[in-house]
């Protein structure tokens, strides 16, 4: 499972830099926030495919 993140100290960094650095800030961590969200869903899919070949065996 996932743990959540913590966002006090990215939003301070954020809020004090220049606009081009927070943009590109954000940036990284929207995609990171994207890569996780799919992990997250391979391991749904993992699991339910698990869950699948355990209920379809006699």
């Amino acid at each position: 499972m996932l743990r959540r993140r913590r966002t006090h100290q990215f939003k301070r960094n954020t809020r004090f830099t220049t606009p081009n650095r927070r943009r590109i800030m954000l940036k990284n961590a929207h995609r990171k926030m994207l890569l996780r969200h799919r992990i997250f869903a391979l391991i749904q899919m993992e699991e339910q495919r698990e869950n699948n070949k355990v209920a379809a065996q006699p």
